[in-house]
């Protein structure tokens, strides 16, 4: 193999092919470790433990069938008894002292129920259930047609050892018609015969379970269905006691793939209810290691659970080792696969070790070697590739000035460390384009660059300049640098308040806090960049004026809302950003400052969250373009952390808020005294000043009563 060679000053002179060094050192190693090898021993002492794994399989099949089997019989009697005592007259279901007595026997003899009750066909139900491992409640229910509502007693019990202590008592109404249940309407369609639900997840414990159910009739006249609820953690239970798996386990899924039993219970239930799963976690949505293992042996075989039926064995490798996976039918529910999966190690422990023992010698033989291949690999491979990860990882979080190249013999490593020169330096030039601080973050979290979003409550900020297009008429190209040294400036102060810059459009600024990172002080933190802005643009607008440039108006919309955020486009092309009804408010709140005449206006929702870090006053409540209902409109004025507690200097806020409710309750000179109060306290104020307007229209258009003269004066009126 001839090595290729570009004369450069800054690369190696020799250039090995990565392969041949691989081809060179693995060949060495391989060939010397695989002549004291036993493979044919080795491979049959593997086909011995699958046949150990699968004998084991059909141990735990037969041992959680038995389980099952007591489970399900239990219940049968039970409910053969309940039925037996309403034949014979013995028990009147109505009988609420002997029916009560009846049902708490039974769940105190069988501490896998949930539930002992009976339905009758004109919705009334009756039944004890357990609640947890104390606490039991009997449910008396009587339907109200008229309403479609049930009248529910439940009386509550605590159990003391063997005895049952009544708590207290409770009556309330609900929808529960015990026709309309999936344990009723199978039982009234098989008439005489015991049936059983699907399992699903009981409401009240969150634990997995199925009825058993039998309708009950008396001369050929449905009087009502028996009902055994049965709760299946008995059986997760056996599973984790099972200790002839060592470090393996065993789980009960359906044929669907949904989990029934498993030793950590808390696997088997999920938050979301379905018709899919009823309440039950699937096991391809399991995290569990060992449910992973299983999940990924099916996965790459051909079984499916949906058509098993036979027992199988599969092996599955996780990249931790081989693992054996054993599934079968139970014998006992057609539609339940009981599962094992178990680590090869568990039964090759010892035979590895004396094979270790055989391989000795060899390994004495190969280390020389080794060391050698060791060294030379350091050198060649291992140190570079390491220098050159560090690189790529400080690309991966943009840090492109500190990227260097790292140079090697080997002409392949070589070459990567040139291409990741090459894309640093492409990086850094796009890096402009882009928002480094928001890649950077995306990156930190993991987030991939697809189309896709989620609702989250959040803050948005939309800023611009009033009269920007009239200076750009004016100055042209020369409005460039003008324009990058606000945009700078406002920048700055945006990210020093953990925002999110989403664009700038033109001389507009959208921003928004709590995503991608989230912040619980969005809303505050949204109101201190406002505030910073603010006084960063006061001086930015000294320094203009002094060059001699027009003066500007910065405007700011402030709102906090449920909105969605994430990567927004099209396939070829994404935007980190938000959207939605609350987004559209905050672009309104900023227009909305040319009509009193203010800087920043927030929403009733950001004031609300922030209410007790600033200083706001509230303006009206206005009918916004796109909003149905009337808006609360504040004016942000400062943090409270930088007036102090007091707020001195803002004590005219309560004279302004008099003035409102004075405007809003008709009272026109009153207000207009208020509003004239504020600005002499004050000074200019624009808000005052343009509601003071509105007082003298409201009187001028009240011809037929006598009213005083209102004056802009602060004097005249208060007079």
């Amino acid at each position: 193999m001839v090595a290729l060679v570009k004369p450069d000053t800054a690369r190696s002179k020799v250039h090995v092919s990565l392969r041949l060094s691989l081809v060179g050192i693995s060949f060495l190693t391989v060939v010397l470790t695989a002549v004291a090898v036993h493979f044919p021993w080795f491979w049959v002492s593997r086909e011995n433990v699958t046949d150990m794994s699968r004998q084991l399989t059909g141990e735990i099949v037969a041992g959680v069938d038995r389980e099952v089997d007591a489970i399900f019989t239990s219940a049968i009697a039970a409910q053969r008894t309940v039925l037996d005592t309403l034949q014979s007259g013995v028990l009147d279901i109505k009988d609420k002292g002997t029916r009560d007595k009846l049902f708490l026997a039974f769940l105190m003899a069988n501490p896998h129920f949930s539930w002992v009750s009976f339905g009758a066909p004109n919705g009334n139900f009756y039944g004890a259930q357990r609640r947890n491992e104390i606490d039991i409640r009997v449910a008396e229910s009587v339907w109200d047609p008229a309403q479609s509502l049930a009248r529910r007693t439940e009386d509550y019990y605590i159990k003391d050892g063997e005895r049952l202590i009544q708590t207290h008592t409770k009556i309330n109404t609900n929808d529960y018609y015990s026709p309309d249940r999936a344990w009723y309407k199978l039982a009234t369609a098989s008439p005489g015969k015991h049936i059983w639900t699907d399992v699903y997840v009981f409401n009240t414990s969150r634990k997995p379970g199925l009825n058993a159910a039998i309708e009950f009739s008396r001369n050929g006249e449905l009087v009502g269905v028996v009902s055994i609820a049965i709760e299946l953690e008995r059986i997760s239970r056996y599973l984790k006691n099972l200790t002839t798996l060592r470090s393996g386990t065993a789980f009960i899924v359906t044929r669907n793939g949904n989990l029934v039993a498993f030793p950590d219970s808390g696997e088997v239930t999920e938050r979301d209810v379905s018709s899919d799963n009823r309440g039950l976690r699937a096991m391809a949505e399991s995290f569990h290691p060992m449910l992973q293992v299983a999940q990924g042996a099916l996965r790459s075989s051909s079984v499916g659970l949906a058509q098993l039926q036979e027992p199988a064995q599969l092996v599955f490798d996780n990249g931790n080792g081989r693992h054996l996976v054993s599934i079968a039918p139970s014998t006992r529910r057609s539609d339940w696969i009981i599962g094992t999966v178990i680590p090869e190690r568990d039964f090759m422990g010892q035979i590895e070790e004396n094979y270790l023992r055989l391989v000795v010698a060899v390994l004495l033989a190969v280390l020389v070697v080794t060391m050698l291949a060791v060294t030379v690999s350091r050198y060649l491979f291992v140190r570079p590739l390491q220098r050159i990860i560090v690189q790529t990882r400080r690309i991966e979080h943009f840090d492109l000035t500190s990227v260097e190249r790292i140079p090697s013999p080997i002409l392949e490593i070589d070459a990567m460390s040139e291409s990741v020169m090459q894309m640093a330096n492409g990086l850094r030039s796009f890096r402009r384009y882009l928002p480094a601080d928001l890649v950077r973050t995306l990156m930190d979290q993991g987030v991939v660059a697809e189309l896709g979003g989620e609702r989250r409550t959040l803050s948005v900020l939309f800023m611009d300049l009033e009269g920007f297009t009239s200076m750009t008429e004016r100055l042209g190209h020369r409005m460039v640098p003008l324009l990058g040294e606000y945009l700078g400036a406002m920048s700055e102060q945006l990210m020093a308040q953990r925002g999110t810059i989403d664009k700038f459009i033109g001389d507009a600024i959208m921003a928004f806090w709590g995503a991608p990172l989230r912040n619980e002080e969005h809303a505050t933190d949204a109101c201190r960049a406002a505030l910073n802005c603010q006084q960063r643009f006061v001086q930015l607008q000294t320094a203009w004026v002094a060059r001699g440039l027009p003066r500007l108006n910065m405007r700011i919309g402030l709102n906090t809302g449920r909105m969605v955020v994430g990567n927004i486009g099209s396939e070829d092309r994404l935007n980190y950003t938000v959207i939605g009804d609350s987004v559209n408010l905050a672009s309104r709140l900023e227009g909305l400052n040319n009509s009193y005449g203010t800087m920043i206006l927030i929403s009733q929702n950001t004031y609300e969250l922030a209410k007790y870090d600033i200083v706001a006053r509230k303006l009206n409540t206005v009918a916004v373009r796109g909003k149905e209902e009337a808006v609360a409109v504040y004016e942000l004025l400062a943090m409270r952390e930088e007036a102090g507690d007091a707020a001195p200097g803002f004590e005219w806020v309560t004279v302004f808020d008099k003035a409102m409710a004075a405007y809003h309750a008709g009272r026109w000179h009153e207000a207009a005294q208020h509003f004239n109060a504020v600005i002499q306290l004050r000074g200019e104020d624009a808000p005052s000043s343009l509601f003071i307007d509105r007082c003298m229209e409201k009187v001028a258009a009240e011809p037929k009563h006598p009213v005083l003269a209102i004056s802009r004066d602060p004097s005249a009126n208060n007079a």
